[in-house]
């Protein structure tokens, strides 16, 4: 059981956030007072007056709320939208409800309808900002928005306006009047319908279009009740009116308009727009045209002409449509060319540049394990190729059979640094290269020649009899005596070899050892000498360092002592 001491406040975890169902609040109660607008109008003026100045005051704190509750002052569109709201509020509570139901001040009537239109110009110009922040180009939306338009306008025409028109309620300046507010929410219409389509349809804007929708019908339907010489308005018509007030207030209260900037970041691809404006282009002139007997009662000569000028604006607007798309396909695809030259190019100069690196590896790799001035392997490249050669076995069998050992020969040159001493470095260079030219001329495939360094040079032969490497040694001895020609000097030079042929090697450093007291033999027995290794020769040399060894040591202990015998 768990205990707290007298006075200690209960642990009281995070609240679960509450989700905001105002604007449904306020959308449900705004319904139903809409839907009974006509039957509380119907009371009296005074009641009639409330509703509506009610109704939109609500309106206009719910956007002035919404506007402040996610920040949306920042965004001009809705500045205008709030400017709107609240100057269509005033024109209905000041010009019509204290002006006119009251007062009946011709005056004030005229404050009212300059308001109202003031207010339908401020949304106009905001769905028109709106419109201009998303899609990729200002005016292929207002293309958009006016193929919708005046889709909509053409059976517009012949269900609403011609009808008036053949009533002649109104004429002149009246009937431009009559006409301007649904005129203006035709176009809002085709506004909304365009941001829809491109920018992802959420839900405030879903509810700000049907807004637009309710009040283009309220108009619509006033404008036809009023020129048949109804003295009341329309049902309909008010309901339509009081709607579009909640749904601009819901709209305003909705969470999602939080987002309401990301509309230029919130573009997608909608698939609906071509089958829209095919089915405008197919029906709008189809229905007008069938349409005519059943709304026109009576047949005028601007008609025809009315319905021809609405399709052939259509069909401009199409056009002008078809031809921004082809101009973005082109740009496009000049774009994508550019793209895929610049990709061409940076190919070349990626290829260009691994061409590059491998040829500086290559030649970083060929001075890794190569001779500089002769080009022949150096002592690494010929460790590698002895140690390969004692693993790999025999490619062929040697006359001593099958596994038969490869053989190795060191080769000095006599006398070379008188060469160098005499005739300078230079000379000895290019000596050494005639050298390597000779040496070269007398090796077969398979074979490494090598310079270790100096004068000094190697010829590694796998799986090669004594007889065969010795009968090499004495060909290189013969081609290495020519003499040499090097500029105003001739030179002689005789050489020393070593050979290692026949004998068991166990490791490279051995084989090296080996063929390097094989040629101080040879050098030992007068120069130009060939010198074959033998067990004995390893036996010599050990001794040899054992007596030096002995000899220093005795030396340094003086012990060695003289002994005179008389002759």
């Amino acid at each position: 059981m768990n205990q707290t001491a007298p006075g200690t406040p209960p642990a009281v975890g995070p609240r679960p956030e509450r989700k905001p169902y105002g604007w449904l609040v306020f959308l449900v109660l705004g319904a139903l007072v809409a839907l009974s607008g006509p039957a509380i109008a119907a009371v009296s003026p005074f009641f009639d007056a409330l509703l509506w100045s009610g109704m939109q005051g609500a309106a206009t704190i719910a956007v002035l709320i919404g506007i402040r509750r996610y920040r949306l002052g920042r965004l001009r569109p809705w500045r205008l939208i709030g400017a709107g709201v609240v100057t269509a509020w005033l024109a209905n509570a000041v010009g019509w409800s204290i002006g006119w139901v009251w007062l009946e001040s011709q005056t004030l009537l005229v404050l009212y309808q300059t308001g109202t239109m003031s207010g339908y110009a401020l949304l106009l110009a905001a769905l028109i900002m709106m419109s201009a922040r998303v899609g990729a180009s200002r005016w292929t939306g207002l293309l958009d928005a006016g193929i919708i338009t005046v889709g909509v306008a053409m059976p517009f025409w012949t269900f609403v306006v011609d009808p008036v028109i053949d009533l002649g309620t109104y004429s002149g300046p009246d009937l431009a009047y009559a006409l301007i507010t649904p005129l203006i929410d035709l176009v809002v219409l085709g506004l909304v319908a365009r941001i829809l389509f491109d920018a992802g349809r959420p839900p405030w804007l879903l509810l700000l279009g049907a807004s637009c929708t309710a009040i283009f019908v309220a108009d619509s339907v006033y404008l036809l009740s009023n020129a048949a010489g109804s003295a009341q308005i329309h049902p309909v018509a008010t309901v339509g009116w009081l709607a579009w007030s909640v749904l601009v207030g819901a709209t305003a209260l909705h969470p999602s308009v939080a987002r309401a900037a990301e509309l230029r970041t919130a573009l997608i691809a909608d698939r609906g727009r071509v089958p829209l404006f095919m089915a405008l282009a197919l029906l709008s002139p189809l229905v007008s045209t069938l349409g005519r007997p059943f709304a026109d009662t009576v047949a005028q000569p601007h008609d025809d002409m009315a319905i021809m000028a609405w399709t052939v604006a259509l069909a401009v607007l199409l056009v002008l449509r078809l031809n921004t798309v082809a101009r973005l396909a082109e740009a496009r695809a000049t774009a994508l060319d550019r793209q895929a030259d610049r990709l061409t190019a940076q190919t070349h100069q990626l290829s260009a540049a691994l061409h590059t690196q491998e040829m500086l590896q290559r030649s970083l790799a060929h001075r890794a394990f190569h001779d500089p001035l002769t080009g022949l392997a150096n002592r690494t490249l010929l460790g590698e190729a002895l140690q390969q050669a004692l693993t790999t076995p025999a490619a062929s069998e040697g006359p001593a059979g099958p596994e038969t050992p490869p053989a190795l020969l060191l080769m000095d040159l006599d006398g070379f640094k008188d060469v160098n001493d005499t005739l300078g470095h230079p000379i000895g260079d290019d000596l050494l290269t005639q050298v390597a030219h000779r040496l070269r001329a007398l090796c077969a495939p398979g074979q490494t020649l090598a310079r270790l360094g100096g004068d000094e040079f190697a010829l590694l032969l796998p799986a090669t009899s004594a007889q065969v490497a010795m009968g090499l040694a004495h060909a290189i001895v013969e081609r290495l005596r020519t003499p040499y020609r090097l500029g105003e000097h001739e030179i002689h030079l005789t050489t020393s070899v070593g050979v290692l042929a026949e004998t068991e090697i166990c490791t490279p450093a051995e084989a090296l050892r080996d063929a390097d007291l094989a040629l101080y033999a040879a050098k030992a027995a007068g120069k130009n000498q060939i010198t074959l290794f033998t067990p004995a020769l390893r036996t010599t040399r050990l001794e040899h360092s054992r007596l030096i060894a002995g000899l220093r040591q005795a030396m340094a202990r003086d012990e060695l002592a003289v002994h005179y015998q008389p002759v």
